[in-house]
């Protein structure tokens, strides 16, 4: 089975999504597609001459006929995207370029039987300083990774990436049962991300003999009744948790953004096709009530990492049945979590999760769609448009091929140790319409900040509830009054600029 390169821990669970997805088709797969041009005839033929039919519905495999590729697609990226199966099924789609691309005539993999050209990029960190570099000297790459929590650094207010609206068609049935969520993501206006996939981001992990012994409903049967809901949550981690005795109720990176995104509304969100600022609506207010009872000086519900682990969560603390919740990504069990199954002899039943719990004021399960996608951006200034299409469509084709899925069920379970009941919860939850998507973009502020002193306001505000245990509102309105108005005009300030880029394109 093919993995992508992964750098570190922290983006793990953004990069394990690229490569779980990417791993969907073997070579000799059945991505056999029919010549357009064909599917063109027998259609006609089947309707006649009635004009006032149905159009029947198209798939990728319609239109990639019209699609002619001569170059190699320069890829900007943190990972090797020839060492997946999206090589393989572009492959078998539209073969491989014979040329590559100017500048780039030797190729950097030391043979000419991969379809993609890798930009050398020196660390994950410097990735949009790169893509910056190479657009301002002519050389832009003809893909790179999208990541939904930095749109906006990446739409307009930096000069990165352009529209898509005219190159990908989003009518095939491959991107239909993503439309809602395409919508969600439009930003002045225009589509910039081709989604065709949907994953969360991240779960809650627990064990089942931990659930049981200490007396708790089982989550995923709370889940499945639709009562899996915060009070329920809550009340888990105050049963379970005991300072005294290093018990804690979660762990992880991105708790909080994940309770806070619960409420339907991201900390920064699109709304009505620009940036806007839900710091102190009136939702992410009472979730910040919530996240305040887990803080260390209120009911130390939370692993403690800044005082046990260095401000890292840790799995040996799950594992060792100390923590009851652990927030991480499906690539957790590849990872770690089957590691300990088979080190400590568990059951099959051992290792669970579900999503968060929805707030219990909602009807929806709200789920947060922040982080790096199994889908790509088209930069501004690059040479290859064509190349662009082709490797989008040859990725919504394999994510969205039953055969695949097959095939990478078995890979999971004969090469990870997954088995049917934890495929079947995957499979559950990877539908497009298991969740009500939240887009959530405050990745921006900390990355490419507008301003010197807007990079930590997102990170501030959700640790002044759920770290430092500080009342929200308060903190909002006395201890700091003015970070909410410096953060409504720094978002302002980014769709104004988007706006008159978009004019100007």
């Amino acid at each position: 089975m093919k993995h992508t390169k992964k750098l570190s821990a922290i983006i793990l669970s953004a990069v394990m999504l690229t490569t779980a997805c990417a791993n969907n088709v073997s070579p000799g797969g059945s991505t056999e597609i029919k010549d357009s041009a064909a599917n063109s005839s027998d259609n006609n033929e089947s309707n006649g001459s009635n004009t006032d039919a149905v159009p029947e519905s198209k798939s990728v495999k319609d239109v990639v006929g019209d699609i002619k590729v001569d170059t190699k697609v320069k890829f900007l990226g943190w990972y090797d995207l020839n060492n997946s199966n999206i090589a393989d099924t572009y492959k078998k789609l539209f073969g491989v370029p014979q040329k590559n691309p100017e500048g780039y005539e030797t190729d950097h993999s030391g043979n000419d039987t991969e379809p993609f050209i890798d930009v050398y990029l020196s660390s994950y960190v410097d990735r949009y300083y790169t893509l910056a570099k190479l657009i301002g000297s002519g050389d832009s790459p003809d893909a790179f990774p999208a990541e939904i929590s930095r749109m906006p650094c990446s739409v307009g207010a930096d000069k990165l990436f352009q529209p898509i609206g005219d190159i990908i068609d989003f009518e095939t049935d491959e991107f239909a049962p993503y439309s809602k969520i395409q919508q969600s993501l439009k930003y002045v206006g225009n589509d910039y991300v081709p989604i065709f996939s949907s994953t969360p981001r991240s779960l809650l992990w627990y064990r089942s003999s931990v659930v049981k012994e200490s007396g708790l409903e089982d989550p995923w049967e709370l889940y499945e009744k639709n009562e899996w809901t915060w009070s329920k949550f809550l009340s888990m981690c105050e049963s379970f948790s005991s300072s005294e005795k290093k018990k804690y109720g979660v762990d992880g990176y991105f708790v909080e953004r994940e309770i806070l995104s619960t409420v339907g509304k991201g900390l920064i969100g699109i709304e009505d096709d620009l940036l806007t600022s839900n710091a102190d609506d009136e939702k992410i207010i009472s979730a910040m009530d919530y996240l305040r009872q887990f803080a260390t000086s209120q009911k130390k519900l939370r692993y403690p990492c800044e005082e046990e682990n260095g401000w890292s969560p840790s799995d040996s603390e799950w594992a060792n049945g100390n923590t009851l919740f652990y927030q991480d990504g499906l690539w957790r069990y590849d990872e770690t979590w089957r590691l300990y199954k088979k080190k400590n002899k568990w059951s099959d039943d051992e290792i669970n999760f579900v999503p968060f719990p929805r707030c219990d004021d909602e009807q929806s399960y709200y789920q947060g769609y922040n982080c790096a996608e199994n889908t790509y951006m088209l930069p501004i200034g690059l040479k290859n448009p064509e190349g662009y299409k082709a490797l989008v469509y040859s990725a919504a084709y394999l994510y969205n091929d039953s055969s695949a899925q097959t095939r990478l069920r078995e890979e999971k379970k004969t090469e990870y140790d997954w088995n049917d009941r934890l495929l079947d919860r995957m499979d559950k939850i990877n539908s497009p319409d298991a969740f009500e998507w939240v887009v959530d973009c405050r990745d921006y502020f900390r990355e490419v900040p507008p301003t010197a002193s807007t990079d930590v306001i997102v990170d501030i505000l959700s640790e002044s509830s759920y770290v430092h245990g500080k009342d929200y509102r308060t903190f909002i309105t006395e201890e700091s009054p003015d970070i909410i108005e410096e953060l409504d005009k720094a978002t302002d300030r980014i769709n104004k600029s988007a706006e008159n880029i978009g004019t100007e394109q």
